[in-house]
């Protein structure tokens, strides 16, 4: 019989695997060749171009230096006056109007353009003075806020065009330093054979950051610039890997499109040279963002080969199972009949031969009542189990001796009983009535005394936010009750109704009886429940699936109802948002 189960089960594996799998593996690897070959070939030309667009748009920012050399070479006249200007000790008043010219110069550009801090000046003197676009007259570099450009000029004595970024102390409006982060650009001039002079464009960090950003970029993708000596003038991200990149390594590779393994993560590295301001941009891509479709595709190839397999060889065995069962049950029928035994059970007639095969056999012997005990019998064993523990869920074994400890010392605190002591004895009643008894039925006058030790437990918490009103005739005491049924439902009212509206509420439950049916209603003006919250509470306590985190109590209560009662039992529930709510119950009294 094994071996006839194991040739079912390859013959149905192959008949529903091969079919699935071949179409999946051919059409996965077909188009993550394709897309990948693709990725490949753009990769370079979308960076590429990225870069370009980049290296274009920050020369320009930084142009406005050449027109300042170009306009300092076309007035030399001025600036030789300047340079004489800056070695007097008192400039007259014909020095000031051409400084107020020069001024001119160098502030509309500052005041024009909005990623420009400041424009300096310098031309050789022996005073150490220079202008600058930030404050009208001479400055001398002594008694100026931002001294560290002059000695990155002296540091670069053969050097034309330099970058670097600074860190400088720029006073605010208040007179007050603080940091400011600039790129500062220098280039020398002259205006004479003899003269050396230097100007100095300090850039908004912040602003070009801004241009790196509102490029379209790829996810994860870095964009920074590096100056001549490899350090990072500005990138739009600061990402944890960038401590370990080699910068140098970056910049003194020839090629312009290559890969690199930082800490085991793959990058694409593509950078681009500025011949004008000798300065690197480089772009670095996760390989993982870029083959992030590919890798997706794989993914899924391998997921519906996954799930195809699994799916096949779940549906194979269920088929060999069956095919299994169904020759295994013939036997047993044709044993069974050959010696007289009583029949097995009929099975689900099916389409398959066996199925045919077997009705055939036991249509007029097979034995359905014994099949209604077994299942009854399964039925009432899953209630019972289920109902004892929901019935748990309400009983905390809560440690007696414990609650008269704290009571006789609550009471030794003050000198005699107080409130503490109220509220422990109450809580011990509670305690003592959950835990007694098994049947959990008790009489609705031993259910009202138990709720009554509640209710004066809430008054302590709430003073006088609530006030229970009772509505019953006192014969009805005698009736037997599902126990610990009005507690959760005065809980609810109190969390989800009183305590949500201001000024004092009432709940009012009223009984009353047909003699053969307790009515329960449970009725509070509270803040009541909006119309779609409403809608979808009674749909979960129908469907048993009420969110049980808020409603463990109503929950609770309307599953030991139906459990205890039948489905015709259970809660009902009418509410008007801002006016109250209220909770119908209906109990046999037999």
């Amino acid at each position: 019989m094994r071996k006839t189960t194991r040739t079912f089960f390859i013959r149905n594996l192959s008949t529903f695997l091969i079919p699935m799998l071949i179409p999946i593996v051919i059409l996965g690897t077909l188009s993550s060749v394709l897309i990948q070959q693709f990725v490949k070939n753009e990769i370079n030309n979308t960076n590429v171009n990225l870069l370009r667009q980049s290296k274009e748009n920050i020369e320009l920012l930084f142009n406005e230096q050449e027109s300042l050399n170009l306009h300092i070479v076309a007035s030399a006249i001025e600036f030789i006056n300047l340079k004489s200007m800056l070695e007097k000790e008192f400039p007259d008043k014909e020095d000031y109007r051409r400084l107020a010219s020069l001024k001119n110069f160098i502030d509309s550009p500052a005041i024009g353009r909005p990623y420009i801090d400041s424009i300096y000046i310098y031309l050789n003197n022996s005073k150490n003075r220079f202008i600058s676009s930030t404050t009208g007259g001479l400055i001398d570099l002594s008694d100026y806020y931002d001294p560290s450009w002059y000695q990155s000029f002296r540091n670069h004595p053969k050097e034309d065009m330099w970058t670097e970024n600074r860190m400088i102390k720029k006073m605010n409006t208040k007179n007050v330093p603080i940091d400011t982060e600039l790129i500062t650009l220098y280039r020398r001039t002259s205006v004479s054979d003899e003269s050396d002079g230097l100007i100095v464009l300090n850039i908004k960090p912040e602003y070009i950051k801004q241009r790196l950003e509102s490029l379209s970029t790829q996810d994860g993708q870095l964009l920074m610039i590096l100056n001549p000596k490899n350090e990072i003038l500005i990138k739009n991200k600061n990402p944890s890997y960038l401590t370990m990149m080699d910068l140098q390594g970056i910049s003194t590779r020839s090629e312009s499109l290559f890969d690199l393994s930082i800490n085991g993560q793959s990058f694409v590295i593509n950078k681009l040279y500025s011949e004008k301001y000798q300065w690197t941009f480089v772009s670095a891509v996760p390989k993982a963002s870029l083959y992030e479709v590919p890798n997706r595709l794989n993914l899924i190839t391998l997921t519906l080969l996954l799930l195809s397999f699994l799916g096949g060889t779940i549906f194979a065995y269920y088929l060999t199972q069956r095919n299994y069962q169904d020759l295994k049950t013939i036997v047993s029928i044709l044993d069974s009949a050959k010696h007289g035994q009583p029949l097995p059970r009929l099975p689900i007639q099916g389409k398959s031969v066996y199925s045919y095969i077997m009705h055939s056999l036991l249509q007029n012997f097979i034995e359905q009542n014994y099949m209604r005990v077994q299942l009854s019998e399964r039925k009432y064993k899953a209630q019972a189990i289920e109902f004892a523990a929901l019935q748990s869920q309400l009983n905390p074994h809560f440690l007696y001796n414990t609650l008269d400890t704290l009571n006789w010392k609550a009471a030794s605190l003050t000198g005699r009983p107080n409130e503490l002591n109220t509220i422990i004895e109450n809580l011990s009643d509670i305690l003592r009535y959950s835990l007694d008894g098994s049947s959990g039925l008790v009489t609705l006058k031993l259910e009202i005394a138990n709720t009554l030790s509640y209710i004066q437990i809430q008054k302590v918490r709430y003073k006088e936010k609530f006030h229970v009103i009772w509505d019953y005739e006192p014969e009805l005491e005698k009736y037997n009750m599902l126990k610990l049924v009005f507690q959760p439902l005065i809980e609810n009212s109190l969390y989800h109704g009183i305590t949500e509206k201001e000024g004092p509420c009432v709940i009012k439950i009223r009984i009353h009886t047909d003699q053969s049916r307790l009515y329960i209603a449970v009725i509070d003006n509270g803040i009541g429940i909006l119309p779609e919250r409403l809608a979808r509470l009674r749909s979960q306590l129908e469907s048993s699936q009420l969110d049980q985190s808020l409603h463990i109590g109503l929950f609770n209560t309307q599953k030991r109802l139906k459990l205890t009662y039948g489905e015709k039992s259970g809660i009902r529930m009418r509410s008007k948002f801002g006016w109250g709510t209220a909770i119908y119950i209906t109990i046999p009294i037999n």
